[in-house]
């Protein structure tokens, strides 16, 4: 019994661990993102969502309270135009979110986030 609980502690280290690894690179690659130039966008944010991603529909109610106040593209990583973009961008995780101004990525943020931080970052 005390092996099989060693065993379970030890592929949930593992686990935790490869997570967090993940996490730290989708964060790194999209740092990365600062200063890239938008062409089709001058200024706004750009959502990038799943529809089977937990965390973007917990995400969505924030990105409509911005639509009203600025100009706000979703972007389904799942279809042809938003996987196109997601790779040119060299995003690893949803939801991820780009802050542009002046053609500019300015902010980027991987996760969820409130709404109230995206317009302060505006």
């Amino acid at each position: 019994m005390e092996a099989i609980l060693k065993l379970i502690a030890f592929a949930l280290f593992l686990f935790f661990s490869f997570m967090s690894l993940l996490k730290f690179l989708a964060s790194y690659r999209a740092k990365r993102l600062l200063e890239k130039r938008v062409e089709f966008i001058k200024d706004g944010i750009l959502f990038f969502y799943s529809e089977r991603c937990a965390a973007c529909r917990l995400m969505k109610p924030e990105i409509q309270k911005l639509k009203g106040s600025f100009r706000v593209m979703e972007i389904d990583v799942l279809s042809p135009d938003g996987a196109r973009l997601a790779k040119e961008f060299g995003l690893m995780a949803t939801p991820t979110t780009l802050v542009v101004k002046d053609n500019i990525v300015q902010k980027v943020f991987v996760g969820l986030v409130k709404a109230e931080r995206l317009m302060s970052a505006l």
